[in-house]
């Protein structure tokens, strides 16, 4: 999570997380962050801006990473995936377009304390092949994007 804002549903995550064995680092600024900090579980860490190679890192090192906010597309589930991370997301929005559940993570119903917390004890069971996963970001590759785009103009050509 990038922005805390609440969309994203930041006190969701938080409190998922309080009666959870696990440890949590969310990452974002924004205007609910201060009244986030005061509510947080000892097991949960926020830390404000963060640089993109450090963020690269922590995504490395994660054992998932969860976002319930609804988006368009959601560039942070791909650069999670593409570090070999999995993912549990909102099942809306173009969440459906880049974690295909049970294979790069899980799809959540609903922004809910319980269902995240039952998701993330999911994900935490489960093995995860981080080269499949890190695959599946590829998807969503620029070089990817190119070619099928040129792919698409040389055909429209061809029927022009």
């Amino acid at each position: 999570m990038h922005r805390l804002v609440p969309y994203k549903h930041p006190f969701v995550v938080a409190e998922a997380f309080r009666r959870l064995p696990y440890r949590l680092t969310m990452v974002g600024i924004g205007p609910l962050e201060n009244e986030l900090r005061r509510s947080l579980p000892p097991n949960v860490t926020l830390v404000g801006w963060t640089a993109r190679d450090e963020l690269a890192r922590l995504f490395a090192r994660s054992a998932g990473f969860i976002h319930i906010g609804e988006e368009d597309f959601g560039i942070t589930m791909v650069e999670a995936l593409a570090a070999g991370t999995p993912v549990v997301a909102l099942d809306r929005g173009g969440s459906r377009d880049i974690v295909r559940a049970g294979q790069d993570g899980l799809l959540v119903s609903t922004p809910d304390v319980e269902c995240l917390r039952d998701a993330v004890r999911r994900v935490a069971s489960e093995r995860w092949d981080p080269a499949l996963l890190a695959a599946r970001a590829g998807a969503f590759s620029r070089g990817r994007f190119v070619d099928q785009m040129l792919d698409l103009i040389h055909a429209t050509l061809e029927r022009g």
